[in-house]
């Protein structure tokens, strides 16, 4: 079954050092509400639509397939809302791979970091630079920070 479950938290810019490895991404909406998204996104060179259905509050349904950089540009092009443009970059803590994103343009200045888990109530090793759980905040989710960027809010 393709189900995701991640816990995602702001990330302390004070106590925390860029890891090495990294990857660029561009994604874009064509679709989404409260419980489901239907993205576009580019990471490097390689495209993938894919689509989330919310099960709980930490926990999705996910199903991503590689597209052609044809088909990607054009429903990139076709996205109504701002594109989200990222540097995703990658550390191994415990058991764990975080995942630790970068925002440009309209969400500059936001830095998120997610973990993927096996069941919702699985232990992890929070890092020091993890700050404020937002697993839960819709505001922070990435088709909403499409629709009201960080750098748009009060």
């Amino acid at each position: 079954m393709n189900l995701e479950i991640e816990r995602r938290f702001l990330v302390d810019e004070s106590n925390f050092i860029l890891p090495k490895i990294k990857k660029s991404i561009k994604q874009g909406y064509l679709f989404s509400d409260s419980n489901q998204a239907l993205r576009v996104r580019m990471i490097e060179n390689e495209y993938f639509f894919t689509y989330k259905y919310k099960k709980t509050s930490i926990n999705r349904y996910e199903f991503e397939y590689l597209i052609s950089k044809e088909d990607g540009e054009k429903l990139l092009s076709l996205s109504e809302n701002f594109i989200i443009s990222k540097d995703r970059y990658y550390q191994k803590i415990g058991n764990h791979l975080w995942e630790i994103d970068v925002f440009y343009n309209e969400n500059k200045g936001l830095i998120i970091a997610e973990v993927e888990l096996q069941h919702e109530d699985e232990d992890i090793i929070l890092p020091s630079w993890a700050s404020k759980e937002i697993s839960t905040d819709a505001q922070y989710f990435n088709f909403n920070l499409s629709k009201i960027p960080f750098q748009h809010w009060p």
